[in-house]
């Protein structure tokens, strides 16, 4: 059995992996942790704590952020890495990430959701409006106190590209062409940064492949997993 941890995105749950879950193969035991922790230091080490000895790791967005922390981390308890848009470089304006933590705390939290599910999910595809609305439901259900701990971890993220040579355990990299939230070119770069990186893309998807499109996604998690041995019986 191969365990698949999932970390969720920036005020979003299991929901979020809903529709991949039960396409991946039968002895691929998944389930979600949410990091919400005011530093992705303090993130790591809450899934670490609730996570089995050995698994796989894959995270979206701000989870893909804590799922390359964690593996550089501990990469003795990683066998396999998925990231789904999360760019490893420094925050760009730590004053914007400061600001969007206080507009959650201060009352604007309804303004900043909206906001960021506007942009979202590609919403000229098929599955954009419906991804828009799941992920304002999720941030509603995880309240901005949540949201607001993961904005501070976010505002404080430093540069990765340095140390991604030293992940060695397969990774996939895993991107909507229309990402507005990390541009697909550096899932592309990230590939090829990691010893055993591999990238696939989705043509009119956005930020989140696995609600905008799960079948897309989850074979190409299943594909991934069966060449590398992931999830063999």
């Amino acid at each position: 059995m191969t365990n698949l941890i999932m970390i969720p995105a920036l005020g979003c749950d299991a929901r979020l992996y809903s529709g991949i879950a039960p396409l991946l193969p039968a002895n691929v035991l998944s389930s979600s942790i949410i990091a919400d922790e005011v530093s992705f230091e303090a993130c790591v080490a809450q899934v670490l704590k609730q996570a089995p000895e050995r698994f796989v790791i894959l995270g979206t967005s701000f989870g893909g952020r804590v799922a390359m922390e964690l593996t550089l981390a501990a990469p003795e308890r990683v066998s396999g890495l998925v990231v789904i848009g999360a760019g490893p470089g420094p925050v760009a304006d730590a004053r914007a990430g400061v600001r969007r933590s206080e507009r959650l705390r201060g009352g604007e939290f309804e303004q900043v959701i909206t906001e960021m599910g506007d942009i979202i999910s590609h919403l000229p595809g098929p599955h954009g409006p419906q991804t828009r609305d799941a992920f304002i439901s999720m941030c509603r259900t995880q309240g901005p106190d949540l949201m607001a701990r993961q904005s501070d971890a976010l505002a404080k993220r430093i540069d990765l590209w340095p140390r991604l040579k030293e992940i060695s355990c397969p990774a996939l990299m895993l991107w909507g062409v229309h990402d507005q939230f990390s541009p697909a070119r550096d899932g592309l770069r990230l590939s090829a940064s990691v010893q055993r990186g591999r990238y696939a893309e989705l043509a009119e998807c956005g930020h989140f492949p696995t609600l905008e499109y799960p079948e897309e996604a989850a074979s190409a998690i299943h594909h991934w997993m069966a060449d590398n041995g992931l999830s063999a019986t």
